[in-house]
């Protein structure tokens, strides 16, 4: 069995403070399984439009965390560009079975 991906990778900006201003460091990911989500939030009729990533544990090679921004694929920019989208949630999931070890990103 292999784990689903629909995007061979995923460029991850990891949100970085030189000199106490921003700057990000570019890494990249394998391949993953990258959804958009449409929806309601619970609590009122605003939108709740997100993404959810899932990575396998063997394409990960760095762990992003809040504020990192994203895009699918391979983006050579050393900045993220405006379209990026940031991380909102990161659930580690690296434990158990290897063929089911993974982590889960929420991107607004």
């Amino acid at each position: 069995m292999t784990f689903p991906t629909n995007i061979p990778a995923v460029t991850v900006w990891e949100r970085t403070l030189i000199d106490r201003a921003p700057a990000y460091i570019r890494h990249e990911l394998g391949a993953a399984y990258w959804e958009d989500t449409r929806g309601q939030s619970e609590h009122g009729r605003e939108p709740d439009d997100h993404v959810f990533l899932a990575i396998h544990a063997d394409n990960v090679t760095y762990l992003p965390k809040k504020e990192d921004r994203v895009l699918p694929g391979s983006v050579d920019s050393a900045a993220p560009p405006r379209d990026a989208l940031t991380v909102m949630q990161v659930k580690d999931f690296r434990y158990g079975s290897g063929m089911m070890q993974h982590i889960e990103v929420t991107l607004k």
